[in-house]
């Protein structure tokens, strides 16, 4: 839910200067979201661990000209507990909070496609092979670069070029993106993507496909993605959706993510280098807040070692 507001910089440029000049500041909408969050983990042969966060971001885009957006981001996170599941670079960090303007650059609306230029997030296909959104900072996998989305056809396109951002793996990333839906209630999509100039491993090409369809209340979805390194190359995803009614709906997937499969390590709405279930209930309390129970059964492909965790959060989007 947007919201408009004046700035606080134009509301004393209105006390001090009169409203010509307030009038003359940009305009900003401001829209974002607070989580409350906690988990309990366990994993085999070590302590079990359990720890809150608070989660809060705020993004802001004014139009700067005629088909011209300037956006930027600022987010802050703070955990408690044992200090687990941080979705930032403790070590860049802190290792219990992080605060970051950490999203900034500008979007140009086209007639076929949306370009944005500078530091975003990143997410392909079904996020198999790359997904940043839920990570914040500059060491989290953000792209620094150029991003072009639009639609030829009945073709969905996204092109990508950037520097892409990991600690101890900075890499340049090419990528494109496709989907389309052949008939009614499926969706088809592909993703080639290329990785240059690392500075943790070897170049690599990374492939994937990916399938969705819709029945009634219920959706099933699937992703397999390679790369060509030459060992732990491959994953895939396959899961359910269902919407029990418009407050409730249940989640169940299947993960094996081997740790070469996507593209950045770790960047992946799965688990890198694990294999195994994940279910989530999500209730909308009302219009703007949700509450999601997330629990997931693991083991480590490399050492068959058993790990879970069991998660709680409420979201609220203003």
């Amino acid at each position: 839910m947007k919201k408009t507001v004046a700035t606080s910089f134009a509301a004393v440029m209105l006390l001090s200067a009169g409203t010509a000049a307030a009038a003359s500041f940009p305009e900003f909408q401001f829209n974002g979201d607070v989580k409350l969050h906690y988990r309990w983990n366990t994993e085999e042969g070590k302590d079990d661990t359990d720890g809150g966060k608070l989660w809060f971001r705020l993004n802001a885009a004014s139009e700067v000209a005629k088909n011209l957006t300037f956006y930027t981001r600022l987010t802050t996170q703070h955990l408690s507990g044992d200090n687990v599941g941080a979705d930032f670079d403790q070590k860049h960090y802190h290792d219990d909070h992080a605060t970051s303007l950490d999203r900034i650059g500008l979007i140009l609306k086209g007639k076929d496609f949306d370009y944005t230029l500078g530091r975003q997030d990143l997410f392909l296909g079904q996020g198999l092979l790359m997904d940043s959104t839920g990570y914040m900072g500059k060491n989290m996998g953000a792209i620094d670069g150029l991003t072009a989305r639009g639609k030829t056809g009945v073709t969905n396109l996204t092109f990508v070029a950037g520097q892409a951002w990991m600690d101890g793996d900075e890499a340049k990333v090419y990528a494109v993106d496709a989907s389309y839906s052949p008939a009614k209630d499926w969706k088809l999509g592909a993703t080639v993507a290329g990785v240059t100039d690392r500075t943790a491993g070897d170049d690599s090409t990374h492939y994937g496909i990916n399938a969705a369809y819709t029945a009634g209340k219920a959706t099933y979805f699937g992703e397999y993605g390679k790369s060509d390194a030459d060992s732990n190359n491959k994953g895939y995803a396959l899961g359910a959706s269902y919407d029990l009614d418009k407050k409730n709906s249940l989640l169940a997937a299947y993960s094996r993510v081997e740790s070469n499969t996507d593209i950045i390590p770790e960047m992946t709405t799965y688990d890198n280098g694990g294999k195994g279930m994940y279910y989530g209930f999500a209730h909308k309390i009302d219009a703007d807040t949700t509450l999601n129970l997330f629990y997931k059964d693991m083991k480590a492909i490399s050492t068959n070692a058993d790990y879970t965790s069991f998660r709680t959060t409420v979201t609220y989007k203003f």
